[in-house]
């Protein structure tokens, strides 16, 4: 596709465009190049890049004259973000990190609140006076 066909594609490509209520804004410099991989046996291909205004709902079907025409072997189109277009983000939520918790359990008895017995007295004395006794002192 040089020249003459080149021109007829642009041609074509404004239409598509046209159709879909959208509107070209700049075409770049056609270049030919060698592709990464053959496609459809193809080893060259002419890189089109052009930059278009167009409603997002209407991107669909652009996309999908792209793929249908014979001229054309693989279409990308992104979307450019200008600043004068409000943005409407979710705002972040800090998620928390995840790690594995260890949690051990011990069996414990909860004792009621009683007045000290004399045994009770008598068996803190005798610890004391063993630990004393350990100790040296």
């Amino acid at each position: 596709m040089e020249g003459a066909d080149l021109d007829n594609f642009k041609q074509s490509f404004e239409k598509i465009v046209s159709d879909n209520k959208g509107k070209i804004i700049h075409f770049m410099d056609p270049e030919k190049r060698d592709l990464v991989y053959p496609i459809n046996k193809q080893k060259q291909g002419i890189y089109l890049i052009s930059h278009i205004s167009l409603e997002p709902e209407n991107i669909a079907n652009i996309s999908k004259e792209l793929k249908t025409n014979k001229n054309v072997l693989r279409s990308l189109i992104t979307v450019l973000e200008t600043p004068s277009e409000p943005r409407f983000e979710k705002p972040r939520v800090k998620k928390p990190l995840k790690t594995k918790k260890t949690l051990s359990y011990t069996n414990t008895k909860i004792q009621e609140n009683k007045p000290a017995d004399k045994d009770d007295k008598i068996k803190l004395e005798e610890i004391d006076k063993k630990l004393d006794e350990l100790v040296g002192l």
